[in-house]
């Protein structure tokens, strides 16, 4: 992932400058202890200004509204002290100026605040992007004491610099670097003579506005290679074509905002030719998205986690369950030698002297074999004769119990495991939010209670089906979690419409809307459908895999019945191998 930088800040600011100088600040709302959202009206639209601070992603953008997306903002009931101070000073404030201290990785918004009395104080909300220093700082300009802060810094987590409201506010440490702008061809290859280590680290360490990752991609464009390449053994002409395209860089001449294809990196000028990049519209577009993303991708990621951490759980303790009572029924053979031992000792009662721990009788269970019981030396033969018969009763007793829940517990587990499979196939977070609100549901996870608010709430989000096209034209539709499949039975489906699934292995509903009534469904489709029902099951790196096809009219939701459950009749079975190329031809 590529940081924000200096750089990326000041061409920033130059898009942002005219929008927020101009702008008032209308409303104040923190989502987080690392984030915080303007709303600003400017130039007759609103605009909302959102200032990171997390130390993985740290930046600030106006939204658009596929960055808002990607972070799935949600505003706490209860707002946090520090934006309860934010919007005392904030709210209703015009925005003076728009300044970014040279060289440095902070945004400063200036703007006057009035007291109860009517007196002005002129503020500044500092915007720190800082990797693991990041901060937002709000303080006087004239007075230069803080008022508060979102993260207060005390003594002993930096030496040099507290935060924390009452102090004075001081810029944090200046780096020792150059300008490179400041400085002639001549004295960079000078410079360059004396380099411990590879050039684009030194790039980065000794010039200003320089990231690793740019000084990386301009060594790439002026054909450095950084791994390979000593500072004695680059050409001359090499170092004044990485002077040229630095001072062109840093005087904005080539600015070409784009993003990688595969959205893990961003560059302001986008000259590495190995990269496929696509261009962005803007620098403020590029930042949005791009940081959204990584947003995006990482919620996704530990909310998947988080799924499949408690189901991996619960799958666990079931499978504990179904153990236990498997031996249950196991030792029902084992009960009815206790019945049949406690007969024998009933029938030889006269044979059997106190204080033996062992007896041989004939029994008449095993054509008059003999057979040694144990006994206990403390207790009659009588009380040992009934000891067995406990046993024997207690055992019974268990397998009847154990009978009648072991199909409970195998439906639980095949439930907890379709599930397992669903956040499996999960692309999206909606559908990662969708399993863990019928969790929820399902009292297997608790909903966590937020701020200053009631429990969490199950949301009825609009669906988005997974959709494919057969090569005959059907419509095919997949549920990717028990919600969707409830979706596509309950809304999508008409009586003739054919429904697939795989053959008691935990995967999608997989529907096939028939245009028509009393039109015959071409086999070619129902192989399709089958492959990807097949695809999106259990068994998808399996062969020969069973799929059952069968119209939705012969499908039954039994009542008080788990999410994605039904019963059905009249079915047929193919049997498929998953193919992943011919399912996404079909999408």
């Amino acid at each position: 992932m590529i940081n924000f930088d200096s750089l990326t800040l000041k061409v920033l600011l130059n898009e942002l400058e005219p929008i927020l100088a101009s702008g008032r600040v209308q409303k104040v709302q923190q989502p987080s202890r690392n984030e915080i959202l303007l709303g600003i009206r400017s130039q007759g639209k609103n605009y909302k200004l959102y200032i990171c601070i997390n130390p993985k992603y740290p930046h600030l953008a106006l939204l658009t509204k596929e960055g808002e997306a990607y972070r799935s903002i949600e505003i706490p009931q209860k707002p946090p002290m520090f934006c309860m101070l934010l919007r005392k000073h904030m709210e209703g404030a015009k925005i003076k100026a728009v300044k970014q201290p040279k060289y440095e990785r902070i945004l400063e918004l200036y703007f006057d605040s009035y007291n109860e009395l009517g007196e002005k104080a002129p503020l500044v909300l500092a915007c720190e992007l800082m990797g693991k220093h990041s901060n937002i700082i709000l303080y006087n300009y004239e007075t230069n004491v803080i008022l508060g802060s979102a993260h207060h810094i005390g003594p002993e987590k930096s030496r040099e610099r507290e935060v924390a409201g009452g102090l004075p506010y001081i810029y944090p440490p200046k780096p020792k670097k150059m300008d490179l702008l400041k400085i002639s061809e001549a004295e960079f290859y000078t410079h360059t003579m004396a380099i411990p280590s590879t050039i684009n680290v030194w790039l980065n360490e000794n010039f200003n506005y320089i990231s690793l990752a740019l000084a990386t991609e301009l060594c790439k464009a002026t054909e450095i290679d950084i791994e390979k390449d000593k500072i004695i053994a680059i050409s001359r002409e090499k170092i004044s074509n990485l002077y040229h395209l630095a001072v062109k860089t840093l005087k904005l001449e080539n600015l070409n905002p784009s993003i990688s294809k595969d959205k893990k990196l961003f560059s302001l000028i986008s000259i590495n030719s190995d990269i496929e990049w696509q261009k962005i519209n803007s620098v403020n577009s590029m930042v949005d998205l791009y940081f959204g993303y990584q947003y995006y991708r990482d919620a996704f990621t530990r909310l998947k986690s988080e799924l499949l951490t408690i189901i991996k759980k619960e799958i666990k303790k079931e499978k504990a369950k179904l153990s236990q009572h498997k031996k249950n029924l196991e030792s029902e053979e084992k009960a009815e030698k206790y019945r049949q031992y406690a007969d024998i000792i009933m029938a030889n009662l006269h044979k059997i002297y106190p204080g033996q721990d062992s007896v041989e009788l004939i029994s008449f269970y095993e054509d008059d074999q003999p057979v040694v019981i144990q006994l206990d030396p403390a207790k009659s033969s009588n009380a040992n004769a009934q000891r067995y018969y406990k046993l024997y009763n207690k055992a019974k007793t268990a397998s009847r119990i154990s009978r009648n829940l072991l199909i409970q517990v195998q439906d639980e587990l095949n439930y907890l495991e379709t599930i397992e499979v669903s956040i499996n196939q999960s692309d999206t977070i909606l559908e990662l939010k969708q399993i863990k609100d019928e969790l929820i549901g399902q009292n297997i996870l608790k909903a966590l209670k937020k701020q200053g608010g009631p429990q969490e709430k199950v949301k009825k989000e609009g669906f988005s089906l997974t959709e494919y096209t057969s090569t005959a034209g059907y419509k095919i539709y997949v549920g990717k979690n028990n919600r969707q499949n409830e979706y596509i039975l309950s809304k999508v489906a008409s009586p003739n419409d054919m429904w697939l699934h795989t053959q008691n292995i935990p995967g999608s509903h997989v529907l096939i809307k028939v245009p028509q009534e009393n039109i015959e469904i071409p086999i070619t489709t129902i192989e399709e459908a089958a492959n990807i029902a097949a695809y999106f099951s259990q068994a998808k790196n399996s062969s020969n895999v069973p799929v059952i096809y069968v119209k939705r009219k012969f499908l039954k939701k039994p009542p008080h019945s788990k999410p994605g459950y039904v019963t059905y009749s009249n079915e047929k079975t193919l049997i498929v191998n998953p193919n992943e190329d011919l399912v996404k031809n079909l999408a």
